[in-house]
């Protein structure tokens, strides 16, 4: 028989009612597993007795109960742990910059950053989970749920702690690229207009274009190019495309991509706004 001993009854009932929907699939296939839920006044126990002799334990219950127990961690205190890495141990305390951490940081941990190349480490944590909870239960014992959860998860903590501080760094580049925009935008309200318009191609590369359709010339882009606008400053100006457009600074900007999803294209919409107009990179080469 083994007992799994709960602090909370909220946690012990949660688990007890994965474990039973899973019977009901296990009795299907000759597995005789009986469960029991036993509720003190605070506390909460649940038995499990597994009496079938033709097949082993540790070859099907006992990775179904690991898996389970896992799940319910991840599923349960996960969030409420990173929550509490970002303020204990980072000392972040305003409300909206933990919740703003914590939502990268659940992208990040569940994969869903492909952006970020560094974090397929972190699909590995049910595995750490797993083989926790795998090593500590035994077919006949008692198991004290939250001490284990306090000292037997060391691994799968230090997971959560790398997770934070990249979702950290992530979070201070996001609020340094918005500080950028945020600028570039008063600045392209408030100075002079040096273009009506102007007609930016994306091609692989970008190019830039007067309305005559003229290629804008090297010579050109440093004579309007703001230096207190330059981010891009180890790019060769060649290669550099928001600074000088900013600094040119025209009524209106035409771009012509097949990629609108590409990063920069993006930038600048946030940038110029509806002074913006976007077209398929065919135009452009019907136009000249």
């Amino acid at each position: 028989m083994i007992a799994i001993q709960f602090e909370s009854q909220q946690d012990c009932q949660q688990v007890y009612n994965k474990l039973t929907r899973y019977m009901s699939k296990y009795t299907q296939l000759g597995l005789e597993v009986m469960l029991d839920i036993e509720e003190g006044e605070e506390a909460a126990t649940i038995f499990i007795h597994y009496e079938d002799k033709t097949i082993d334990f540790y070859d099907s219950f006992h990775p179904l109960l690991a898996s389970v127990l896992s799940q319910h961690v991840i599923e349960t205190k996960e969030e409420d742990w990173l929550l509490e890495i970002i303020e204990e141990m980072f000392h972040f305390k305003d409300p909206e910059e933990q919740e703003q951490i914590l939502s990268l940081a659940c992208e990040i941990i569940n994969g869903d950053r492909d952006d970020i190349p560094t974090i397929h480490c972190f699909s590995e944590r049910e595995n750490f989970l797993y083989e926790a909870f795998a090593k500590g239960i035994d077919e006949h014992t008692v198991f004290y749920y939250e001490p284990f959860l306090t000292f037997r998860l060391k691994d799968y903590g230090e997971i959560l702690i790398d997770c934070i501080e990249i979702a950290i760094d992530e979070y201070l580049l996001e609020q340094e690229y918005q500080n950028i925009v945020e600028s570039l935008r008063y600045f392209i309200k408030t100075a002079a207009k040096n273009m009506k318009e102007l007609h930016l191609v994306h091609d692989g590369q970008f190019s830039f274009y007067n309305s005559s359709f003229k290629e804008i010339s090297r010579e050109e882009k440093e004579f309007f190019l703001e230096s207190a606008l330059v981010f891009e400053g180890e790019l060769d100006i060649e290669e550099m495309v928001v600074s000088p457009l900013v600094s040119i600074n025209p009524e209106i900007l035409h771009i012509y991509t097949d990629d609108v999803d590409q990063g920069i294209i993006y930038t600048l919409q946030t940038i110029f706004q509806e002074r913006v107009i976007i077209y398929p990179l065919g135009v452009f080469q019907r136009v000249t």
